[in-house]
């Protein structure tokens, strides 16, 4: 009995933790508001990622953009620059937000990071930035996570203007 009530401190104690895919598209806008909006309570916190997918590292290699290590910073550099300003854009407070940047392959990295930081939900886009022959025949990263995950995720789609013509 004690026992369960230590470890349903704990839980108290830790909060929630919800993980945000961001491709800093329109869906992944919507995901970061959504994400904001189910915030509740002082324990809860939000991880922003970005994942760099590698196969564009290794496109740009291939392009003779550069050597691996100075294409490698180049992106980094630029992803957490973007990732930053595209939080205070959509009016998130840093001191309560993690970012993250890693290289992988999109859905692998963002299993990866829920597991890691123990995700209660996982929240994302339902269209990202991929191509949309690319989308046709792999799927989406939203639909590659869902396959793979076994923790609950919330796609939301773009916001769009309601707007009468």
């Amino acid at each position: 009995m004690e026992h369960e009530r230590a470890h349903k401190n704990e839980i108290e104690k830790k909060g929630s933790t919800i993980l945000v895919a961001v491709d800093f598209s329109n869906s992944s806008k919507a995901a970061l508001r959504k994400a904001k909006s189910l915030l509740a309570g002082e324990y809860t916190r939000i991880v922003a990622l970005h994942v760099i997918d590698h196969h564009f590292v290794d496109q740009c290699i291939y392009e003779h953009m550069g050597t691996k290590k100075e294409i490698k910073k180049k992106l980094f550099i630029n992803a957490k620059n973007r990732l930053h300003d595209f939080l205070l854009t959509e009016g998130m407070d840093l001191n309560n937000l993690e970012m993250a940047i890693c290289e992988g392959t999109p859905c692998v990295e963002i299993n990866k990071k829920a597991v890691e930081i123990d995700a209660d939900m996982i929240v994302m886009g339902s269209q990202g930035h991929s191509g949309e022959m690319k989308t046709i025949f792999f799927g989406s990263t939203t639909e590659r996570v869902l396959r793979f995950i076994r923790r609950p995720v919330l796609c939301v789609p773009p916001e769009e203007s309601h707007e009468q013509e």
